[in-house]
This record gives C-alpha cells, sequence and structure tokens, in this order.
C-alpha cells in the first residue's frame, strides 16, 4: 500500500481505453490526485472532473494579502506516510518545498496561568526522553510519577477497539491526559476524546503496547534517536510545504489532471446505475445536462457522498452517513512584534480541553516557515469549534476574531488590534473517526464490491492527512483502472 501504487509497473502500464469515459466527483486533494492517476492509467479515455464550488483544492487554500501568506485550512504535510513527498517528487516539485524553520521550543501547552513547553521527545503520547518529563511544569509530581509508572501498567488483554481516552488514562493516568496528551492530539483530530478510535487514528501505539508490554518500554527499545528526544509535541522535521503555500500543492495537481474536463460550479445531486452498467451524474441545476459514465469516483465530503449514492445503494449510503464530521473556524490575525507582550517563538500552542478556553490551539506560522509574513510581523492561526465546541463556528466573523483576540491575549499577552485578520469557516468538513470506525469502512468497502466500476475516496475513510487523501485517490483510481481493463 502506500505511494508505491504511484511507482508499481502493474499500475502504471498506460492502458488504451478511448471510448471509456470516467467521471471523477470532488475535486479536492483526493479527487485530484485520482484524477492525475487516471490519465496517466488510462490516457485516451475521457475523463471529466466535476466540482460544486468555483475552486479545485476543497478546503485546501492559500490566500494573500498585504505581503501576508494565509492558509486556509492545512499549512503542511507529513513525510511520514511519504506519499505527498513522493507524488510532489514525481511531479517534479520536491525542491519547490520547505521544511519548518529550526526553534528552540517547538510547541507550548496552554495551561491555568500560563503556557509551557511540551516536553522535549514527547510526540503526542510517546514519551522518548524521560529525563524532560520529570523537569515538566505542565504535570505536578503525582502526575509525572504517575507517567512514567506507565512501563509497569500491563498491556490491555482485550483486544476490541478502545476509545482515545480510556487508552491514554489507562496507560498514563488523567493528569497527563487532560493536560498533555489530550491537547496534543486535539490539534490534529479536534474530536470528542471519549468517542476517538484508537485503531482508526493512532494504531501504531497499540501496537507498542501489544509488542512491549508499554509505550515507554517500546521507545526504549527503539533507542530514540536525537531527533526523537528532541521533538516537542510533533516531529516537525517530518513536515514540508510548497514554497508559495498550499494552494501549489493543489496547483500541480490540477496540471497533472492534464486533458481532463474540469468543471466548476456544477454540484451533482443524484448518481444512478442504469441496467446496461453504465452510470449518469445528475446536476442539481436544471441547466446542467446529465453526465453519462464507464466509471464514477465519488470523492466528496462523506455526508454528500452518502446523499449522492443513496439512490445506487441505501445500505452503502447509510454506512456512509454514519461517519459524522466535525466543523472548524480558522481565524488568521497578524501583528507587529512588538505588539507581543512576551517573545515567542514556538511553533504553537495547544490548549487542553479541561480548561474550558475557547480556542483549541494557536499555530505562528510565520515562525513555521518562511515567507508568510514580513520582517518583524507574527502570523498566528487560531482555530475554534471541532466536536467539543462546535457551535463557536456559528458565531460571526467578528465575533470569532474578538474570540480569537482575547484568548491570544491570555496565552502570551497582545497590546492593540490586529494589522490584519481573516476568518475562515469549515463547516462537517472534519470526519470523527469514532469507535467501530474500521468496521464500517470495511462494510463500505464490501457495499462498493457489488459495484466493480464505483469507488470512494477521501479524508472520511482511513485517514485524514493529505498524503493519505492522496493515497486514497491513487488507490481508487488504480481499482477502477484495473476493473476497465478486465471488462
Amino acid at each position: 500500500m502506500g505511494v508505491s501504487i504511484l511507482l508499481e509497473p502493474t499500475y502504471n502500464r498506460r492502458m488504451s481505453h478511448s471510448d471509456k469515459t470516467v467521471v471523477v466527483v470532488g475535486a479536492g486533494v483526493a479527487g485530484l490526485a485520482c484524477a492525475g492517476k487516471l490519465r496517466s492509467l488510462l490516457p485516451d479515455a475521457k475523463l471529466i472532473l466535476l466540482e460544486k464550488s468555483d475552486h479545485a483544492g476543497g478546503i485546501l487554500q492559500t490566500h494573500r494579502e498585504s505581503k501576508y501568506l494565509v492558509e486556509l485550512a492545512a499549512d503542511m504535510f507529513t513525510t511520514e506516510p511519504n506519499d505527498a513527498l513522493m507524488l510532489c517528487r514525481s511531479l517534479g516539485h520536491e525542491t519547490d518545498l520547505l521544511t519548518t524553520t529550526p526553534v528552540k521550543q517547538r510547541a507550548y501547552v496552554a495551561t491555568k496561568d500560563s503556557i509551557e513547553p511540551v516536553p522535549a521527545g514527547f510526540s503526542l503520547m510517546l514519551p522518548a526522553n524521560q529525563e524532560a518529563v520529570r523537569a515538566t511544569k505542565i504535570l505536578d509530581n503525582e502526575g509525572i510519577t504517575r507517567l512514567l509508572s506507565e512501563v509497569n501498567v500491563p498491556p490491555a488483554t482485550e483486544l476490541h477497539d478502545e476509545d482515545f481516552q480510556s487508552f491514554v488514562v489507562r496507560r498514563f493516568g488523567q493528569q497527563a491526559f487532560e493536560r498533555l496528551v489530550q491537547p496534543l492530539v486535539s490539534g490534529i483530530y479536534t474530536a470528542d476524546p471519549r468517542k476517538l478510535s484508537m485503531r482508526a487514528t493512532m494504531q501504531r501505539f497499540i501496537d507498542m503496547e501489544r509488542e512491549h508490554g508499554s509505550l515507554i518500554a517500546a521507545s526504549l527499545a527503539a533507542k530514540a534517536s536525537s531527533a526523537d528526544r528532541a521533538a516537542s509535541g510533533a516531529r516537525y522535521d517530518l513536515f514540508r510545504t510548497p514554497r508559495d503555500g498550499m494552494g501549489s500543492l493543489v496547483n500541480w495537481l490540477v496540471d497533472a489532471a492534464d486533458t481532463a474536463d474540469l468543471r466548476f460550479n456544477w454540484p451533482v445531486e443524484r448518481i444512478e446505475l442504469r441496467p446496461n452498467n453504465r452510470w449518469v451524474i445528475h446536476s442539481s441545476q436544471s441547466n446542467d445536462e446529465p453526465v453519462d459514465a464507464d466509471a464514477v469516483i465519488v470523492a466528496t465530503p462523506v455526508s454528500s457522498a452518502s446523499q449522492m449514492l443513496s439512490s445506487v445503494s441505501r445500505s452503502l449510503s447509510d454506512q456512509l452517513s454514519a461517519i459524522k464530521s466535525a466543523s472548524c473556524a480558522v481565524v488568521s490575525l497578524a501583528f507587529d512584534v512588538n505588539q507581543l507582550r512576551r517573545p515567542f517563538d514556538g511553533y504553537g500552542i495547544v490548549v487542553p480541553a479541561f480548561l474550558k478556553r475557547k480556542l483549541i490551539a494557536a499555530s505562528f506560522s510565520s515562525n513555521k516557515f518562511p515567507g508568510r509574513a514580513p520582517e518583524n510581523k507574527v502570523l498566528i492561526r487560531c482555530f475554534v469549534g471541532g466536536a467539543m465546541q462546535g457551535e463557536l463556528v456559528d458565531l460571526s466573523d467578528r465575533q470569532l476574531v474578538e474570540l480569537a483576540l482575547a484568548e491570544l491575549n491570555q496565552l502570551i499577552g497582545i497590546d492593540g488590534v490586529p494589522e490584519l485578520d481573516f476568518v475562515c469557516c469549515w463547516k462537517n468538513a472534519m470526519p470523527q473517526y469514532h469507535v467501530g470506525h474500521l468496521d464500517r469502512v470495511e462494510a463500505i468497502e464490501t457495499e462498493l464490491d457489488s459495484f466493480p466500476t464505483l469507488a470512494v475516496a477521501g479524508n472520511a475513510y482511513r485517514g485524514v492527512g493529505i498524503p493519505v487523501c492522496i493515497r486514497s485517490g491513487i488507490t481508487a483510481a488504480a481499482e477502477i483502472a484495473e476493473s476497465l481493463l478486465n471488462n
């Protein structure tokens, strides 16, 4: 699995299907990756890409204003798994990628009265540097002792799908969960920790527990590298971003789709399977003629996929609709460096849910990558909402700016008003990987086995990150191309 499907000779052979039409619904990252792979696999086929909005890339967008580069959603991707990196390499753009700017303390956690650096070597929930854990001010002595005693906690005997909160509390204790691990993970999944599936999101930690008996024992057995011991919150050395923003990645993917017929403002209402095994895609706009196809890949948000496939299979539609999504607002604020009452050289601050603050996290874009803000300026992205406080996304833009400013003022102290503010709200854009998620995905894939020329792709199934979204699109393209080859 993984990026090998980009290079595997079996799938890279060029297939001649000049009389075939393939439709990809959705021009987000997964849909674009799918279209690009289809173009290489089926160079003679007619490829149509339908997108309901007026732009490609979905939520992955870059906004430029007054010499600031503002990312509206993800601002980087990880090189593990390496699907996104390998795709950029294959497209000739690896040299256009930036690595994170080195800083002394990478990630911070909000406490009741201040902010404290994440202990060096502590990545999500893996403590590779026990000396740094003993020195942290995030936990009291009892919390530190309990965290480090994880090595003596017996592994789980049952193999059921455990929720994230239960797993962490069982292994590290309540205090480590509340003050340290939960905020670090919420910056990725913005989920309810009582519902988040460990199997679907953090299987490697389950494997560590099973193989070594504890996560600390696994870390010791691995003889953590200097990079692991220095990591704070996450392995930031593994992240990359295009020099001119994530919008560049979208443009590269559009170029890779080559001669695809990309139709914007084309909202799909319904997909129908005719008796002759031809697909018909209907628009919700009366002036759009239905599109006939030999194969269809649905790479839209899961709620839309459920709706448009309801006439194909009620069971499939129900399984898709059972995957819930959360909303989030991204509030970008820019300041002169002198407006900050205390210097801050980290990549960001995560906020524990138990503090009942109105901020999930704050990411300092200008500290992470060059070219995001002018010299002596600071660009901060504040994340609001998520599964725990979804109602905040319904606030007005002005209210969200005031909320974010008040939260930042409490965390680091800010004088005056921002030089720039930009608000973007993403409604139901983040799939929630609840306990039992992988069983549901397997049920969806079983349903799809009955329709060999139908596939789904996107962030709702086997991973939310950009690399896994790219993988899902490429995998769907390979499956459809193989199906058309054999029929």
